[in-house]
């Protein structure tokens, strides 16, 4: 369906108009920075949130005012980055049913290598990122022409790129459903700068018939010719899009404000207890010089003289901060492994996977988001391999089923893992000695024929050096 269609409407400008879709939903991007930017949060900004503090004089006049502590802390990105490293720690696989020696099989190698040109598990792991802290983010797959190549395992002039739309950079993202939630449109506004650095806007919609992209000039909206717009060649929409409510964090911004707010003000009070405080009673008649050794203060008759200091913290402030702390651990499901493992003799394999289920059950809530984002990413590229590639493959293209398989990062308890496989077959090796040595990568493989070499030297010097009495 192509964009007239969609929108019922004849111009350029009243097409946008419709695709634009409403986003009032949707957070906005400025503040979402904000909260990413630990220079830019609200303990550091607003002094009527922590205002500093006014010194007066006996007469209750302002004399200066004291800048106080303002303390912030990335509590945002350690969630969203943990997040990530647990979703994306290992690279997704593919799950195929192509048969060895099939067309299925070779289509499946040609998107293997698309993706691999694409650096496609550093893009996981960026697209996640981008949408846990701006709640959306899309991909763009497009071709270029090019001279004639195999590295798709069969000849063709094209090649397969990807483009990420990130809101976090000022794109702005304008997805259309129909009334089953199926995508009929995919619309980004984004602006440029030119060779006489103007700014100039540009509005792209994409639709599984066609691509174009409107140029904002003083006349008004107009179409622009660009390479790849025009008639959409592979029959779908080639945009993939992710979305969520909410960032990785919405829930606890306040318990990490509130920690903000805690820590800035308990740093006043350090600040203010750090050097003791000496309390006289009477007159004193000498005081000790500064750097001076053997100090003393002398008084007259019945002076007296104390230092204060401070015990100890208020209970109720640690108790709050602990509080706070916790909640943001739980309610993001991000592990607190330094503070966990403490005090801890021996952490077994049972233990680690204890310490991360939370964030593997993150990782499988989230799964609901991401196998249907790498799902669509896969149709998108057996569509261009079968309609643009190689025609020849159109067929496969059908036949072939690609599923996501997300496995969660998981330190390996290796020994125990071992001694398990040992104890299940009956205490025999698991692999050959070769194999070990292979796997120990202390040296070279060629040197386990060293070694065999070695080995059997020893055997003969043995047996000639203690030769068996008849």
């Amino acid at each position: 369906m192509n964009i007239a269609e969609i929108t019922e409407k004849a111009s350029p400008a009243e097409q946008i108009e419709v695709l634009k879709v409403d986003r009032s939903a949707k957070p906005k991007i400025e503040d979402l920075k904000k909260e990413w930017k630990v220079s830019e949060h609200r303990t550091i900004q607003d002094k009527t949130f922590l205002p500093d503090k006014e010194i007066k004089n006996e007469k209750g006049e302002v004399q200066r005012t004291k800048l106080v502590n303002r303390i912030a802390i990335p509590v945002q990105k350690y969630i969203v980055n943990s997040a990530v490293s647990f979703g994306f720690g290992n690279p997704v696989t593919i799950k195929s049913n192509a048969e060895e020696g099939s067309q299925e099989e070779v289509v499946e190698k040609a998107i293997e290598r698309i993706l691999f040109e694409n650096k496609a598990n550093i893009k996981n792991r960026q697209i996640a990122r981008e949408l846990y802290r701006s709640t959306e983010i899309a991909e763009y797959w497009y071709y270029q022409k090019v001279d004639t190549h195999e590295d798709y395992g069969f000849p063709c002039n094209f090649r397969i790129k990807l483009k990420l739309f990130v809101p976090w950079k000022n794109d702005v993202l304008y997805p259309m459903f129909d009334g089953f939630d199926n995508m009929v449109a995919f619309s980004r506004a984004f602006t440029l700068i030119d060779k006489e650095r103007n700014t100039i806007e540009y509005f792209e919609t994409y639709t599984d018939t066609e691509v174009r992209r409107f140029k904002k000039a003083d006349a008004g909206w107009i179409d622009e010719v660009i390479e790849g717009a025009g008639k959409n060649v592979i029959g779908k929409i080639p945009v993939v899009y992710a979305s969520q409510e909410e960032t990785e964090y919405e829930d606890v911004k306040y318990d990490i404000e509130r920690l903000e707010l805690l820590f800035s003000r308990h740093a006043e009070i350090n600040d203010y207890h750090a050097a003791p405080v000496t309390f006289i009673t009477g007159t004193v008649t000498s005081l000790p010089q500064a750097g001076e050794a053997n100090k003393a203060i002398m008084g007259d008759l019945g002076s007296d003289m104390k230092v204060i200091s401070w015990e100890a913290a208020p209970e109720s402030v640690r108790l709050e901060i602990e509080t706070r702390l916790e909640n943001i651990h739980k309610f993001t499901k991000t592990p607190d492994l330094f503070r966990q493992v403490k005090g801890m003799s021996q952490v077994s394999g049972i233990m680690l996977k204890m310490l991360f289920m939370d964030a593997h059950l993150k990782v499988m809530e989230k799964n609901e988001i991401w196998e249907d984002y790498f799902q669509r990413r896969f149709n998108i590229l057996k569509s261009y391999v079968g309609n643009l590639l190689n025609l020849k493959l159109a067929d496969a293209t059908n036949n072939l089923e690609l599923e996501p398989v997300i496995k969660p990062y998981m330190i390996q308890d290796t020994k125990e893992w071992v001694e398990t496989l040992m104890t299940a077959n009956g205490n025999k090796p698991l692999v050959s000695q070769e194999y070990s040595a292979e796997l120990s990568q202390l040296a070279p493989k060629e040197d386990w024929l060293i070694l065999e070499a070695e080995q059997e030297k020893a055997k003969t010097e043995s047996v000639f050096n203690n030769p068996v009495e008849l």
